[in-house]
């Protein structure tokens, strides 16, 4: 299984994925990705949420890695 730092997670790395892949932050496993067998559903999808993202960011004002952290464990 191909483990991705989720630093350098791109959407391309999502969606041309064919089997699982394991997502890390500071080198610990945070999540697996699972790929959907219909690839434009999944581009669709992708686009939809970044859509929504967008709207959540402008109107937090928080970067991305701002409001990843929010959910990230910190022990």
């Amino acid at each position: 299984m191909k483990t991705i730092q989720l630093s350098k997670l791109k959407q391309e790395d999502l969606l041309t994925q064919k089997e699982t892949i394991s997502i890390a932050y500071n080198n610990e496993i945070i999540g697996y990705y699972n790929p959907v067998i219909d690839y434009y559903e999944a581009k669709k999808a992708k686009e939809e949420l970044d859509i929504v993202m967008e709207k959540v960011l402008k109107e937090t004002g928080l970067t991305e890695e701002e409001y990843v952290s929010m959910f990230m464990n910190k022990v």
